[in-house]
């Protein structure tokens, strides 16, 4: 999951696919200027003990394999959704070096190798796209979503991130557009303007958004009756039918999608 300027919320977008997902998944934080995920649902529950630094730390001499094995010691379990494992990030960007020098080539290798960690489908937020991205995680992704908001602004904010994908990835043919919010434009007409296809569209819903991203207490129960919630399974769904990406297993999960 990515998203350019004026971009509509990718790390909303991706926490609601997650909580959505019809079965178990690993919600990845691979924004490298620090990410939105922890703060936003497990704000001041989480340390440094794990996540995406204490992995690279810890398997700095294992095998893909066996890097890919003890990655489950590192996430952390989401109390109210049970199905789905959070692999926190850096804090801001100044933490991200580990991950520019090796840690995202690591961590693409155990994801080529083990599509389906522990049986789950793997969910990326990349953040902003940049020269440190984690590119190498795009690449060996069976789909790339980007956010964009049916705006004047978000199209062209959109039209330079798919720019940089169709740059470092050869072309978009595993690229989709998540249509998120409300504009002037059709999803249709952002797609024509993009040349990329839909694959969902998630409504503005802005009490559920401020939950997921910004810390807002609610329960579980009444954030899944949510509109936003609602169509992201919907989505999800969608996906999961299609077969997100190719040599998706869907009887062991295996689709990483970002």
């Amino acid at each position: 999951m990515t998203g350019g300027k004026a971009g509509p919320g990718a790390t909303t977008a991706a926490l609601a696919l997650g909580l959505s997902w019809p079965g178990p998944v690993l919600l990845v934080d691979a924004d490298g200027a620090g990410g939105d995920m922890v703060p936003g649902m497990l704000p001041g529950r989480v340390g440094t003990e794990r996540g995406l630094l204490s992995w690279l730390v810890a398997t700095r001499r294992h095998t893909v394999m066996e890097a890919a094995q003890v990655l489950a010691e590192h996430v952390v379990l989401l109390p109210e959704a049970p199905a789905v494992w959070l692999m926190p990030g850096v804090q801001h960007g100044g933490q991200s070096q580990p991950l520019t020098s090796g840690g995202w080539e690591r961590l693409a290798r155990v994801l080529e190798r083990e599509p389906g960690v522990a049986g789950r489908d793997v969910i990326v937020d990349t953040g902003r796209l940049s020269s440190g991205a984690c590119w190498p995680v795009l690449a060996v992704a069976d789909q790339v979503l980007l956010a964009v908001r049916p705006t004047a602004r978000s199209v062209q904010g959109a039209r330079g991130v798919a720019g940089q994908l169709r740059e470092h990835l050869g072309d978009l043919a595993h690229v989709r557009l998540l249509i998120c919010g409300a504009g002037e434009y059709r999803a249709r007409d952002v797609s024509q303007q993009l040349g990329v296809a839909v694959a969902g569209a998630l409504p503005a819903d802005r009490a559920a958004a401020a939950v997921l991203t910004e810390g807002a207490g609610a329960g579980m129960r009444s954030l899944k009756r949510s509109k936003l919630l609602r169509a992201a399974a919907n989505v999800a769904a969608e996906l999961v039918a299609a077969g997100a990406g190719a040599g998706a297993d869907a009887a062991t999960g295996g689709a990483v999608l970002t």
